[in-house]
């Protein structure tokens, strides 16, 4: 008799019945390993997935490496998770072939519950997946890396293997727990149980229910045991309704119809209840980033104060970098998302943070600088000038958590993007996942999709019509800019990797400036290391003498005058003024920033090019800014003679 067609119950032996075994399971077998080599083309993508909560909470915390310890680490790693997609993905061919050996030997009564029960318990565990997925693990997540990073001379070196491991764990287990209301459903239509002995049964359930969390959650504290064991609560309590429903006609026989449409209803239930938590409840830092921008450039608040301590050597780049200089003169303090965006336009600048109440923060600024509020579409806003600007700046509380500062400009390009008369970036394919990519690979990131942002990280605009997305990335712990160009094709991404090699060669050669010796390099170096330690030691003596008073303002000036050595005996710094005189092209922080002593290297990745540029911090600022030339003019850094300001209004140092 055919596997394939087994015939009724009862008309097999038991030989045949581990004959049709034996077929089925190596049919499901075949299933599961065919889908494993489809998972495993997608392995790098199921791994971003799989980690990317916990990586954002990682880098939530200025984290952002994983390591692998061993080298077959990653091969292990990847073929777990091939696998369990593999079985994810056979799982209807693997569950056709269970019914269909288990089919003949059941019941009409025991047909009709299995397919509620088996698409009712596929939909449970999509829903407490995604409950952990969503709002568990990324909680969890960040309450530990706090836990952990607090501690005194304590750092935390998270390894591939074992966020792989955290993740999966806590699916499974969030999946398992979810559950619990259709194993309550079948004991119900079974009559092994009673909604009224479910009910009084309920307060040594709570019990039960927290020590399950003690036992399930791989941390002790009380918080996340919460996270388990509450669900478990609730979700007994829906167990009881469902048993309640269960009983309360069990002669009545449901039709095909009907337990087509329960099961319908509780695919629909699983994957609205997934929709409504992943839907974001207020408009966020990233929802309204214009797609048109030439530059959008994100900075993590705890990497802001060194990123601004670079930006300040440089007056070129204070310019473009004045709305992060801002927040601190305007004493803004991002709270929630620790990315601050700053989006650039052709000459527009905005930055977009999270902060807590974002109209009390404009109603502060409006007091401060004595203007009038103003009720626009997109929030409270309040107009100001900065002395010593030409711009005029605007702050809008965009949301509830969500402030927008920046020239009028910049702020109207935000606006165009949230009402509809442009494109957000977060619209266009997969700029959604590369945005939640970049925010978990480092601290300082950009991304340019515009094609004039584009062909400003090209030299001369070269092959810009092969460049669909460019994207740069500021190492985190070494001075290193990665820039990775998505390409149309590997044959694109060859030639510009050629073009770039060759670019760089004939931009040494006709940038270069005089060569230093090595003992003279050294020896400015050296000096610039010690003005910069006594302009620190300078502001840090002046912290806690009264501001205004005169020794406070000698302290500052001499920190100023401190850094202004710094700047000047930097050997770096001659090579890009030089670059600056000798390339006024769109080339001309591309040039600066590959003068020696900066190394350079291009590498063709399939359809992208890498391009990776070491250089002195100031440089790599302005290779990272150079898709726009926005920049808004600063007030003036510091008096020329400090001891003559007045004592109420003092002016700090760079």
């Amino acid at each position: 008799m055919s596997s394939d067609a087994p015939a009724d119950n009862g008309t097999m032996s038991f030989r045949e019945h581990l004959v049709e075994l034996r077929s089925r399971v190596l049919k499901a077998s075949l299933g599961v390993m065919v889908a494993f080599f489809v998972a495993w083309a997608f392995h790098v993508e199921l791994y971003a997935w799989l980690s990317a909560p916990v990586r954002n909470a990682l880098a939530d915390n200025n984290l952002y490496a994983i390591k692998a310890l061993q080298i077959t680490e990653s091969i292990e790693v990847y073929m777990k998770l091939s696998l369990a997609g593999g079985i994810f993905l056979a799982s209807p061919w693997v569950f056709y072939h269970l019914w269909a050996f288990v089919a003949p030997g059941l019941i009409d009564k025991e047909k009709r519950l299995m397919v509620p029960v088996l698409t009712g318990s596929v939909a449970c565990f999509v829903l407490g997946a995604a409950f952990c997925y969503l709002v568990v693990l990324p909680f969890m997540t960040d309450f530990l890396v706090k836990l952990t990073v607090e501690a005194p001379g304590m750092t935390l070196e998270p390894t591939l293997a074992s966020t792989v491991a955290f993740s999966t764990v806590m699916l499974l287990a969030f999946g398992a727990v979810f559950e619990l209301p259709l194993f309550m459903y079948v004991l119900a239509v079974m009559g092994l149980v009673t909604p009224a002995g479910l009910l009084k049964f309920y307060r040594y359930w709570i019990v039960i229910a927290f020590i399950l969390g003690a036992v399930l959650t791989p941390t002790p504290d009380p918080i996340n045991q919460s996270l388990m064991s509450l669900p478990l609560v609730l979700l007994y309590g829906v167990g009881i309704g469902v048993a309640w429903l269960a009983q309360r006609d069990p002669n009545r026989k449901m039709s095909r119809r009907n337990i087509a449409l329960v099961s319908v209803g509780l695919v629909a239930l699983a994957a609205g209840g997934v929709a409504l938590a992943a839907r974001p409840t207020d408009a966020g830092v990233w929802d309204d980033l214009p797609a048109d921008a030439r530059q959008v450039v994100g900075v993590h608040k705890d990497r802001l104060a060194r990123l601004l301590q670079h930006g300040e050597r440089e007056v070129f780049t204070q310019g473009r970098l004045a709305p992060l200089l801002q927040l601190r003169s305007l004493e803004i303090e991002p709270k929630g998302e620790p990315f601050v965006v700053l989006v650039r336009g052709e000459a527009a600048s905005a930055l977009v943070l999270a902060v807590e109440n974002p109209e009390a923060v404009v109603r502060r600024l409006s007091k401060r600088q004595q203007v009038s509020l103003v009720q626009a579409p997109s929030g409270l806003s309040a107009a100001f000038a900065l002395p010593g600007s030409t711009v005029r700046w605007r702050a809008v509380a965009a949301g509830k958590q969500v402030l927008w500062l920046g020239d009028d400009a910049g702020v109207a390009l935000l606006n165009a993007a949230r009402a509809g008369r442009s494109k957000k970036l977060v619209e266009l394919p997969g700029m959604a996942d590369l945005v939640a990519q970049l925010r978990g690979s480092g601290p300082v990131w950009s991304l340019s999709v515009a094609p004039e942002g584009v062909g400003r990280w090209l030299p001369a605009g070269a092959l810009k019509g092969q460049v669909s997305v460019v994207t740069a990335q500021l190492g985190a712990d070494k001075d290193e800019l990665s820039l990775r160009y998505e390409c149309k094709g590997p044959d694109s991404a060859t030639a510009l990797r050629d073009r770039l090699d060759a670019w760089v060669a004939d931009e040494r050669h006709r940038l270069a400036g005089p060569a230093w010796t090595l003992r003279e390099r050294e020896s400015a170096s050296q000096l610039a290391e010690l003005a910069v330690l006594v302009a620190r030691t300078a502001e840090a003596a002046a912290r806690v003498l009264p501001v205004g008073s005169s020794d406070h303002q000698t302290l500052m000036a001499s920190s100023y005058q401190a850094m202004r050595l710094s700047r000047d005996a930097s050997p770096t710094d001659e090579g890009v003024a030089r670059a600056r005189q000798l390339a006024q092209t769109v080339d001309s922080e591309l040039g600066a920033a590959i003068l020696p002593p900066a190394t350079a290297s291009a590498e063709a990745r399939g359809n992208a090019t890498l391009w990776t540029v070491q250089a002195s911090q100031p440089r790599l600022l302005g290779l990272l800014l150079a898709p726009s030339d926005a920049s808004l003019v600063l007030p003036p850094l510091e008096p020329a003679e400090p001891q003559a300001a007045p004592a109420s209004e003092p002016r700090s140092p760079p």
